[in-house]
C-alpha cells in the first residue's frame, strides 16, 4: 500500500498549534488587563477615602477657625489688651 498525502494531518497539527497559541495570548492579555483594571479601582477606592477624610479635617478647622474669630471673643480680647471701639472712627487722609 502506498502513501499518497502524508502531510494532510501535520496541516491540521499546525492549525491547532496556531489556535491554541492565539488563545493563550488573548487569555494572558485579558488576565493582564484584568488585574490593572483591578488595581486601578482600588486605587480609585482608597482616593475616594482619603478625599473624604480631607474633607472632614477641612470642615473640623473651619469650625475652629470660626470658633477663633466669633466676634463676641475677638471683643473680649480687645478690651483684655486695653483696646476700644470707635463708633466713627477717623483715617488718615491725604490730600494731593
Amino acid at each position: 500500500m502506498t502513501i499518497i498525502c502524508p502531510q494532510k494531518k501535520s496541516e491540521l497539527k499546525y492549525f491547532l498549534i496556531a489556535l491554541f497559541a492565539i488563545v493563550l495570548v488573548g487569555g494572558a492579555f485579558y488576565i493582564i488587563g484584568n488585574s490593572s483594571l483591578v488595581e486601578k479601582s482600588h486605587e480609585l477606592e482608597a482616593l475616594k477615602k482619603q478625599i473624604i477624610s480631607l474633607k472632614t479635617d477641612n470642615a473640623d478647622l473651619k469650625n475652629e477657625y470660626y470658633r477663633l474669630t466669633d466676634p463676641a471673643r475677638l471683643e473680649t480680647a480687645a478690651n483684655n489688651s486695653g483696646l476700644t471701639l470707635e463708633k466713627r472712627p477717623q483715617y488718615l487722609t491725604s490730600k494731593q
